[in-house]
């Protein structure tokens, strides 16, 4: 538990730093999908804000049930295929800013037991309240990393 506070100093940098990561890609690769099948840059920025609603709910669920049961969420397989590109990045950036800042809010609300407390989650073995928000910060990792890799990587095979 002492890497609590570094877990959430991370989760409260991240929309900070997909801001300034998005404002440097230029506009072009933005909605290019340079690897067929994946995601293009926007749709891994839009997707911060529509996870964060779905964990902003989940850790909700910590602080007022006794034992949550949670369902996946996988947005490949449970969403139409285009939905992220029909998202407003400038809006999703500032919608996800103002959700993350709820979590951390929330997330101030939960004891040194609570953050122990397990659900159940049908894809891990435990899943806790720190569980999760290590998760998240490692989450918004990847998809920042895809983001650079994408604007960065001179040839993907597109």
């Amino acid at each position: 538990m002492k890497e609590l506070k570094a877990i959430l100093n991370g989760l409260k940098n991240g929309p900070r730093l997909l801001r300034e990561l998005i404002t440097s890609c230029p506009p072009e690769l933005l909605k290019k999908h340079r690897i067929p099948g994946k995601w293009c840059a926007h749709e891994h920025a839009v997707h911060f804000s529509t996870a964060q609603v779905m964990l902003n709910e989940r850790i909700r669920r910590f602080i007022a049930e006794k034992s949550p049961e949670f369902v996946p969420y996988n947005p490949v397989t449970t969403t139409p295929k285009d939905e992220l590109m029909k998202l407003d990045l400038k809006e999703s950036l500032k919608n996800f800013a103002r959700d993350r800042r709820k979590f951390l809010g929330m997330a101030k609300q939960l004891s040194k037991k609570d953050w122990h407390k397990n659900a159940k989650h049908p894809e891990y073995t435990s899943y806790t309240p720190y569980i999760m928000a290590r998760h998240i910060l490692l989450h918004d990792s990847t998809h920042m990393y895809r983001i650079e890799e994408l604007m960065l990587s001179k040839d993907l095979g597109a």
